[in-house]
């Protein structure tokens, strides 16, 4: 192979494997800001040199040592398709990336509800952020379904970006238009489910029950009225039935057994499945039980 083939090859591997250590749990969870930019930027790069390696591979002629642009082997190869693939798959969200008009309501200082126009099917999640290019953070969308004139995000304040939602509220923020899908999005696979969430992991559960009659909600928090807002418990109130729905206010009733609780509810409704979203420490808890006592359960991924 020629010395320029080789070379980037060489820098292509360095890129992924940095790219790939920045990925590691430990560091998205305690250094997310560094992995996205060494995720991205370094990814990016890593394309660039992937290109440059397969056109340099193909149009370079290792029998007679010299360059050679013409012919099939340069334009019609496996591994040109497969870089351009690759190109396609990493830029098709970022042709959709917009600036769009948001509403944010801060009905605590741990919360900030955001409002944008259109609704949205169940189990979906959107990314925002205050730049086009960096720092894009995940929350599930909640909407009353594709007919309803809008849909929400909740923001639980956990880091800079979240406290800067409710100590600076944007008047508009850059979203990607082509939302992804969650779990829940695989609940209408389901004929009864519980979904059951903690905290601002309503963002993420109540449009499931919003939209399907046949899903229960449990919400655990701590006087979630006044910490998330009318808007949220007026989602609820209108879109749930009582009879489908428990609202445990820990500051009422202090921590649930949230075991017994969910057991008893998985009987009662004749549920077929558990949908959670919670902190680590709640989510392993109920993982864990639910699979002692023999109950189909999905829990959160903390690596996305």
């Amino acid at each position: 192979y020629h010395q320029a083939v080789i070379a980037t090859g060489i820098v292509t591997n360095v890129a992924i494997i940095i790219s790939v250590l920045s990925a590691f749990p430990w560091v998205r969870n305690n250094r997310h800001n560094l992995f996205e930019r060494h995720h991205r930027f370094i990814g990016w790069l890593g394309l660039l040199f992937t290109w440059c390696f397969v056109m340099l591979g193909n149009g370079y002629d290792d029998e007679r040592g010299v360059w050679d642009w013409k012919g099939s082997h340069v334009t019609q190869t496996q591994d040109l398709y497969f870089v351009t693939a690759m190109t396609i798959f990493i830029v098709l969200p970022w042709v959709f990336t917009r600036k769009v008009k948001v509403d944010v309501e801060i009905p605590s200082s741990k919360v900030a509800i955001l409002r944008f126009e259109r609704g949205m099917q169940q189990g979906l999640l959107g990314r925002i952020s205050r730049t086009s290019i960096l720092e894009y953070h995940a929350f599930g969308i909640i909407s009353e379904g594709r007919h309803a004139k809008y849909h929400y995000m909740v923001c639980g304040v956990q880091g800079d970006f979240t406290r800067g939602l409710v100590e600076n509220p944007p008047t508009h923020i850059w979203t990607r238009e082509v939302k992804f899908a969650g779990v829940s999005n695989t609940s209408e696979i389901y004929r009864r489910g519980i979904r059951i969430a903690t905290g601002t992991g309503i963002g993420a559960a109540l449009s499931t029950c919003l939209q399907s009659k046949d899903w229960f909600l449990i919400w655990i928090g701590s006087d979630q009225e006044k910490t998330f807002g009318k808007t949220i418990s007026g989602l609820i109130e209108s879109g749930i039935e009582p009879e489908r729905r428990i609202l445990w206010d820990t500051k009422k009733l202090k921590r649930p057994n949230t075991m017994k609780l969910l057991k008893e509810t998985y009987d009662s409704w004749g549920a077929e499945v558990v949908f959670i979203t919670s902190n680590y420490g709640g989510n392993k808890e109920m993982m864990e039980g639910c699979k002692t006592l023999g109950i189909p359960v999905f829990g959160t991924l903390w690596d996305f």
